[in-house]
């Protein structure tokens, strides 16, 4: 297991549902290995536990990480 602890990449709703449109982003209980939740509980002590996605890297590699969506505030709901 790696020891190098990472921030979790935090993206909007609105962008979250893009995402999932696309196949990019999903609920995490769609990922059925266990050790890779376990692996990211470990590595990214501010995962929520619910998403996943697809983020890119400076060389252009996808790579399936796991995902906070953001709340949405009420002056957002409202609009």
């Amino acid at each position: 297991m790696s020891s190098s602890r990472t921030a979790t990449v935090t993206m909007s709703r609105a962008e979250y549902e893009r995402c999932v449109h696309r196949g990019l982003a999903g609920p995490a209980p769609m990922i059925e290995d266990s050790a890779v939740i376990t692996r990211w509980r470990a590595d990214h002590p501010d995962w929520r536990g619910r998403y996943w996605a697809y983020t890119e890297t400076d060389d252009g590699v996808l790579r399936l990480r796991p995902l906070n969506v953001a709340r949405t505030t009420r002056s957002q709901a409202a609009a």
